[in-house]
């Protein structure tokens, strides 16, 4: 039989840097411990060691040991080899002692390693390490069984039996024992779990080695010292045995890492349809959004479109109302003045809604091109101030400029530039209350000219503030708005702006705090003349008149709507009122029972909608049965299938003709007089 004696001949030649590195110091200590007590040991057991009992038994003993330890085996997974010597080993310690056999144990670790390595410290350490676990189970047979020579009797007992067993096993846990902890440390495990995991299996070897030498070892003291011949037939078929063994265990190792390459490859495979799952629900959701998006984007444009049709309708009802009445009547001096002043301003009002499509359609197709020559931003100013001041003297705003006494010249085109100063004027106007203020700031550093507009009006929210300047947005798109446009007065300004080289800015501290606007130019080293102020007038209109027996409600926010269409009622005899809310129309309708209700659909604070959920609502005595058109410039199919839906018996879109009102209003009187008939 034989046993295992696991050396650390390439523990330190293997081992990997970061194996070297985890537990240096520690190591280093430890192996020159082993190596210390270990030669202290083989000295004493040479001091110690009976001379006189050696003869050539021993130093054939000593052969078979180095023959033996030449025939060492690698063992899988762990760097040690299984050697055939300690076989003998265990022999030395049955026939001539402990001391003898720490001699022929240092022999066998100076033997093995020198197959694999020359280096003196890891011949030192193996020497040492195999010298110390054989003195130690020499020592533990010598206190519990007394001396090891006379285990061996000329029978069989339980005392021999115990006693090989108690030697292989000392031998097996000090040996493996000493490996393991500087294995462990250099592979930075547990010394249990590094001892369980490459040494537990090799127990069996040790048992075999010691109880082949107690076999040996009877035979020797029945036949004589030649019956140790019989080992080596034992010997060499346990090596190919061993041999064999150690292939099957290699074929199972190389099949469990081919097993575990197939787990690692299903992992990864695993893995990749995870990262392809998760890859496609990234793809769903930024799909998801692009879908938001684009629903977002066509939902501006709906609206955009309705406003735009609102916005173009609005001033066309007035337009063609008053062409109507002017050509179908001679009417006095004081309705044709108001229908001439009427006429003009919505056509202004049309005038620029049109200039500022076609302006976004130039920007958007990279058309806008600018007449550019040096000016002076002042005089531009002042001309924009000029035009803007009368419609902010109607709201009672203060309007104040303040500028430096000289102004470097900018290269610009000039009305371009008047554009813009008007569009940011027009804008703070539109939003300021009256008895509100407005401050135009023109400022002059060395290179640029800065002009800033703050209002005290509604102020723009946080939320809306990064998208001002965005083309068709608008802080409230809703019916229920009350100033107008288009979204694009403050697009074109940006652009613009940009077109001169320079910036502009919004700030606002928030709702009804004012805002304020702050574009930079460039200057150039240049002094102009400044041009003459460009002059415009404007004219401001009111007025209001009623059908023969039948009375006529009309509501609406726009006073030029409302004083063409009351007109236009008046003239063919009905009797007609006019408000411009739902709540002033609530109050008539209760009040003085008109047959007819004539009502926009966007107004401020409360629309048409709501307005003929209200009327309906009420009982038929008060109201709630009477005839009504929604006359709106919102003109889409949607907006007539909502007003037809909320309670409206007809949906006219504006502008509209005086016979087209005729023809609207004699529907419903009959439908008026079919309900009171009823």
């Amino acid at each position: 039989m034989y046993a295992t004696q696991a050396t650390l001949d390439d523990l330190t030649q293997n081992a990997t840097p970061t194996e070297a590195m985890a537990h240096p110091r520690f190591a280093k200590r430890y192996m020159w411990s082993i190596v210390a007590i270990g030669w202290v040991i083989i000295l004493f057991s040479l001091r110690q060691l009976p001379w006189s009992r050696l003869d050539l038994r021993f130093l054939l003993l000593a052969l078979m040991v180095i023959v033996s330890a030449q025939a060492a085996v690698r063992i899988p997974r762990v760097s040690g080899r299984i050697t055939l010597a300690d076989t003998f080993i265990f022999l030395t310690i049955l026939l001539f002692g402990g001391e003898a056999a720490v001699l022929l144990s240092a022999l066998e670790g100076v033997c093995t390693t020198l197959k694999v390595s020359r280096k003196p410290r890891t011949i030192l350490l193996n020497a040492a390490v195999l010298a110390t676990s054989t003195f130690l189970t020499a020592t533990v047979l010598r206190l519990v069984f007394g001396s090891p020579v006379e285990i061996v009797t000329s029978a069989y007992s339980a005392n021999f039996f115990v006693a090989i067993c108690t030697m292989a096993l000392v031998q097996y846990v000090t040996n493996t024992g000493l490996i393991a902890v500087e294995k462990s440390y250099k592979i930075d495990e547990s010394i249990w779990q590094t001892w369980k995991k490459y040494y537990l299996w090799t127990s069996i070897t040790y048992f075999a080695g010691a109880s082949a030498a107690g076999i040996i070892a009877h035979l020797i003291k029945v036949f004589g010292f030649y019956a140790v011949l019989a080992t080596v037939p034992i010997v060499l078929i346990i090596y190919y045995t061993y041999v064999v063994t150690l292939k099957n265990l290699e074929a199972s190792e190389a099949q469990a890492e081919l097993a575990q390459r197939h787990v690692e490859e299903l992992s990864k495979y695993v893995a990749d349809l995870k990262r392809a799952e998760e890859e496609r629900g990234q793809l769903f959701l930024r799909e998801q959004r692009a879908r938001a998006d684009a629903e977002a984007a066509n939902r501006i444009k709906d609206e955009f479109l309705a406003t735009l049709s609102h916005e173009l309708r609005t001033p066309l009802t007035s337009l063609v109302g008053w062409a109507c009445l002017l050509r179908e009547t001679t009417p006095e001096d004081k309705i044709v003045n108001q229908g001439l002043a009427a006429i003009e301003r919505n056509a202004k009002i049309q005038t620029q809604l049109v200039d500022d499509l076609l302006d976004v359609s130039r920007i958007i197709s990279g058309k806008l091109s600018l007449n550019v020559r040096p000016i002076d931003l002042s005089s531009v100013t002042e001309a924009a101030i000029y035009v803007v001041r009368p419609a902010a003297d109607a709201k009672s705003i203060k309007l104040t400029y303040s500028h430096p006494p000289t102004m470097g010249a900018m290269s610009g085109d000039s009305a371009r530039l008047q554009q813009v100063v008007w569009n940011l004027l027009s804008n703070a106007v539109k939003f300021t209350p009256e008895g509100g203020r407005i401050d135009v700031r023109l400022e002059c550093t060395a290179s640029h000219a800065k002009l800033t507009v703050a209002d005290t009006g509604k102020g723009i929210s946080k939320e809306f503030l990064p998208q001002v300047f965005d083309r068709f947005r608008q802080a409230d798109s809703s019916t229920t708005r009350s100033i107008g446009g288009l979204g694009l007065g403050l697009a074109i300004v940006r652009h613009l702006v940009e077109l001169h080289g320079g910036t502009v800015q919004a700030e606002s501290p928030g709702n009804g705090l004012g805002a304020t606007f702050a574009a930079a130019f460039p200057l150039i080293p240049t002094r102009v003349e400044s041009p003459p102020l460009r002059s415009t007038d404007g004219h401001t209109s009111n007025g209001s008149a009623a059908l023969d027996g039948l009375r006529v409600l009309v509501v609406d926010d726009e006073p030029d709507a409302r004083l063409v269409i009351s007109n236009l009622i008046a003239r063919t005899g009905a009797e007609v009122k006019t408000c411009g809310s739902a709540r002033e129309a609530l109050e008539l309708i209760e009040h003085w029972r008109p047959d007819v209700l004539m009502s926009d659909i966007a107004m401020p604070g409360e629309d048409g909608y709501s307005l003929i959920n209200k009327v309906r609502a009420l009982p038929a005595e008060r109201g709630g049965h009477i005839p009504a058109a929604a006359f709106t410039a919102y003109a889409r199919e949607e907006d007539r299938q909502r007003a037809l839906a909320a309670g409206y018996q007809m949906h006219v879109a504006k502008p509209i003709t005086s016979g087209q009102l005729v023809a609207m209003l004699t529907y419903l009187a009959g439908r008026a007089a079919r309900a009171a008939a009823s």
